[in-house]
């Protein structure tokens, strides 16, 4: 019989750990990040939507649910747990709004629970744009791990595993049709920018027939 070091025992708990929450996105958001508002009852069809395999997802709730939280936050880090290689672009509304749930997810990854069951993610690019996780396998992509931006900025020449698009619509963006096709627009660029078998997540609160998410309904 195998007599196991305090090293070795240590290091098995937090392989268990780790793989508790590589499985389950609910896990992740409320033990590892600790979003104590998260629950089965509320939020089990989003996080149910986000887990599943399908390759185009359409979330559409009322403000006041987590949903950025879950979408733009849990979300990613809980695809970078399960493979360090993605490149994931979120895009908002505004690419201030997505500058801060990058933030938001660089405070989670330094922080001593996180890093103490899956090491050091950060690496010499962590800035307010991108970050690369050290755990990234393949050096060669030119693509970060997390990547932000906005309507009006494109990402000429990037590809991407993962697209999320939070709130791309707004009261001040939807009033006109011409506003809401220049939200179709930059969604329909990013389509471009999404690799072949990439998954693509939209995800807001309905402002118009006319917005993207009206768009998607319709096509």
């Amino acid at each position: 019989m195998k007599s196991w070091t305090t090293f070795e025992m240590a290091h098995e708990l937090r392989s268990h750990i780790a793989t508790q929450y590589k499985e389950s996105l609910y896990k992740t958001a409320t033990g590892l990040l600790g979003y104590p508002d998260v629950n089965e009852s509320t939020h089990g069809s989003i996080i149910a939507a986000l887990q599943s395999p399908t390759h185009r997802k359409l979330i559409c709730v009322p403000r006041g649910c987590l949903k950025s939280s879950l979408a733009c936050v849990a979300y990613p880090i809980w695809l970078l747990l399960r493979n360090p290689d993605a490149r994931i672009l979120i895009d908002s509304e505004l690419y201030t709004n997505s500058a801060t749930f990058l933030r938001e997810i660089k405070q989670h990854l330094v922080s001593p629970k996180v890093t103490a069951i899956f090491g050091d993610f950060k690496s010499r690019c962590w800035n307010e744009s991108e970050i690369i996780i050290n755990q990234r396998i393949q050096k060669h992509l030119k693509e970060a791990s997390i990547t932000v931006g906005g309507i009006g900025t494109t990402k000429v020449g990037q590809h991407f595993d993962y697209i999320i698009h939070d709130d791309m619509n707004s009261p001040n963006n939807s009033d006109t049709p011409e506003k809401c096709e220049k939200v179709i627009s930059h969604y329909k660029y990013n389509i471009s920018i999404l690799e072949p078998h990439g998954t693509l997540v939209l995800i807001g609160t309905r402002y118009s027939e006319s917005d993207c998410i009206g768009h998607v309904l319709r096509n």
